[in-house]
């Protein structure tokens, strides 16, 4: 709990092991698949080549970034200026422990939360490219969810994960998801919010994966993340990640709820639980407002399948997260409700706030407001009062434990 507010984190990372894919990838198709090696013979963590390709754009030649003073070997990706998490030493003790589930037990209580939903660090580029050979990219989905789920067992009540599907065909992307709800306890999946292989989001193409969500009442989450080769903003900006980091997280998820809110898929799929995440949520009000002033002129010659208002749809089926620094969490609140907002500490990564994701969202609204905030996950993922007296089971005998 934080000051005595139940709180799920809705988007917490892990770190991959290096020998992830050594260990559970299926052995047929481990020679299609390498992890590059540092000078110390050692694997090293980040990029991953698949058939030949870097898994993610952000290890591509600098073609487009701007001279400045002082030495520049292009041929590196750029390094960041600074990351607000590492600075501090707040990671110290999940290095230490290379990011074991121990590690990410002790991270939730340092935040105070109950229950977290875990997603992947590179995981997240690893099946971002058009034309990938469905089965390589079944066989990657299923190696890392394989692991993930060994991972949760370190305290299976606390940590909860959201599997990686295929996106390269639908028919596998289905069948990885009732495996992974059904025998290793996923509570959803996520994709990332790109077009695949032509199909975007108002596609039915995507109709049988809807369906089997709202059938097995588990949540649909939409993250985002740099790097994706099949994204257009690497068209749009090369390959400064300055310029990435900051349109494609916004504008792409934006594109997305366009596709999901006219496309229908609320319409015909009312039980659809869909998250936007690790995108914050500011730009959900006035996108909704703009879609609505095109509504009357457009609704019954273009979308007359539509019942609801595109408000009605969002505020009956989606929520968004946030990542508790951000000045305007009250205002947005106001506009689409804080029961539609759930937040992310985004741990490890870079840009997190952690340890104080918690400690900022109490700072920037009322105690009511994020109150409903941290509560959002649970109502997202649809955990229930069973799930967080376990929760609160487990993390006391994870206390007493570390006091002995």
């Amino acid at each position: 709990m934080k000051d005595g507010m139940r709180f799920v984190d809705c988007d917490m990372h892990i770190m991959e092991p290096v020998d992830l894919f050594d260990r559970y990838l299926d052995p047929k198709f481990r020679d299609r698949v390498t992890i590059p090696v540092g000078a110390d013979g050692k694997f090293k963590r980040g990029n991953i080549v698949i058939d030949g390709q870097p898994s993610t754009y952000d290890v591509e030649p600098q073609q487009h970034r701007k001279p400045h003073k002082g030495n520049l070997n292009t041929a590196n990706s750029q390094p960041l200026s600074g990351s607000r998490i590492s600075a501090g030493g707040y990671l110290d003790f999940a290095i230490e422990r290379n990011y074991d589930g121990e590690a990410q037990i002790m991270g939730m209580e340092m935040e105070g939360i109950d229950i977290a939903v875990l997603f992947p660090t590179m995981g997240l580029s690893l099946l971002s490219r058009d034309g990938m050979d469905p089965q390589l990219s079944l066989a990657l989905a299923q190696a890392y969810n394989n692991w993930i789920y060994e991972f949760c067992q370190h305290s299976p009540d606390q940590l909860k994960f959201s599997a990686m599907l295929p996106p390269h065909d639908v028919n596998l992307a289905c069948a990885e998801l009732v495996r992974c709800v059904t025998e290793l306890g996923a509570v959803g999946s996520f994709m990332r919010p790109n077009r695949v292989d032509g199909h975007f989001w108002h596609s039915n193409y995507w109709n049988p994966l809807f369906a089997l969500h709202a059938e097995l009442d588990v949540t649909l989450g939409f993250h985002e993340g740099t790097g994706a080769a099949y994204s257009h903003m690497n068209v749009l900006y090369g390959e400064n990640r300055f310029y990435r980091h900051v349109a494609s997280h916004w504008i792409e998820m934006q594109q997305t709820m366009i596709a999901l809110l006219i496309g229908g898929v609320f319409e015909f799929y009312p039980k659809l639980r869909v998250g936007f995440l690790e995108a914050q949520n500011s730009w959900v009000p006035g996108l909704l407002t703009r879609i609505e002033w095109d509504y009357p002129q457009y609704r019954d010659s273009h979308a007359p399948y539509l019942s609801l208002t595109p408000r009605e749809y969002f505020q009956r089926n989606c929520w968004a997260a946030v990542e508790g620094s951000e000045p305007e969490i009250q205002a947005t609140a106001g506009l689409i409700g804080a029961d539609r907002m759930c937040i992310s500490t985004d741990y490890p990564h870079f840009d997190s706030n952690f340890p104080n994701v918690a400690n900022n969202l109490l700072a920037n609204v009322t105690k009511e407001t994020a109150a409903e905030i941290f509560m959002g996950g649970a109502h997202l993922y649809n955990f229930n009062e069973e799930h967080f007296t376990k929760a609160a089971q487990a993390a006391e005998t994870h206390r007493k434990v570390a006091a002995e």
